[in-house]
């Protein structure tokens, strides 16, 4: 089971630069992009390659339930938002998409995308995400967003580094904290390939991260708990770390050793 093609990562980074190039001020990145970021260098001064890109793009983002209207409106979520349908994604639900063919690697619009045969299509997506929900978001803005209330962690506990990658300046969570939010959306995954690479993703924080494994220890337990911590690691199986070792091209053996040594 390979997790993601090349080409699927190459435009996945094409299309972030394209989306977040533009913005002004800075922009909260998360998941697998933001896990790339934080342990490459480590990674690839290890074992010689990049560690694992990602396919989807999380952007994170503070909203004041006590914003008006206006405030909502002109607010970096929304202007992020604008800047996401100008390049080409189209809304779904609470997320964005854009198809893609697999062979041309050429962005297809809604009506090709209906003519092509769809083992010849990979969607990708970016999912905004916000600390808290504004009561009138629906009203405002046509959608709810998802909530990650980790990142209050970033906006209000100023938890991240300031990163210039992809052409724009970038709010990067603390290893701690994205470690947190991959134990979170790991135990809530319903498709495979996204488990496994959560599960990849907590192996690179906990070893390729410049913080001590005691530190980030330390600072999972009092944001989300040990038992949580405990709970969510025993649901990983063997087999789940033989397709996420396959995958970095790591020993089994290592990649389970080095996550269970989360739960100490």
């Amino acid at each position: 089971m390979s997790l993601y093609q090349d080409y699927e990562v190459q435009v996945s980074q094409s299309q972030l630069s394209k989306v977040l190039s533009e913005l002004g001020g800075q922009v909260c990145l998360l998941g697998g992009w933001a896990v790339y970021l934080t342990v490459n260098e480590n990674f690839r001064a290890s074992e010689g390659r990049n560690f694992m890109g990602s396919r989807d793009i999380d952007l994170g983002f503070h909203m004041d339930p006590s914003w008006s209207d206006m405030e909502l409106k002109d607010s970096v979520f929304a202007r992020t938002i604008a800047r996401i349908e100008e390049v080409g994604f189209s809304p779904l639900s609470f997320r964005f998409v854009k198809r893609f063919h697999t062979e041309t690697r050429r962005e297809l619009s809604e009506e090709e995308a209906k003519r092509v045969n769809q083992s010849f299509i990979f969607d990708m997506y970016v999912d905004p995400i916000v600390d808290v929900i504004h009561p009138r978001a629906k009203q405002v803005l046509g959608f709810v967003p998802v909530d990650e209330p980790l990142l209050s962690q970033v906006f209000a506990g100023k938890r991240f580094a300031s990163r210039e990658e992809f052409r724009a300046k970038l709010m990067l969570p603390r290893p701690a904290v994205l470690l947190a939010t991959k134990l979170n959306s790991v135990s809530n995954r319903d498709k495979e390939h996204k488990r496994m690479k959560d599960i990849a993703d907590i192996y690179g924080l906990v070893w390729y991260s410049d913080d001590e494994l005691i530190d980030l220890r330390t600072e999972l337990f009092a944001m989300i708990g040990r038992e949580k911590v405990a709970s969510v690691l025993s649901s990983f199986r063997e087999e789940d770390y033989s397709v996420v070792a396959r995958n970095l091209g790591i020993e089994r053996a290592e990649v389970s050793r080095v996550i269970s040594e989360l739960k100490t």
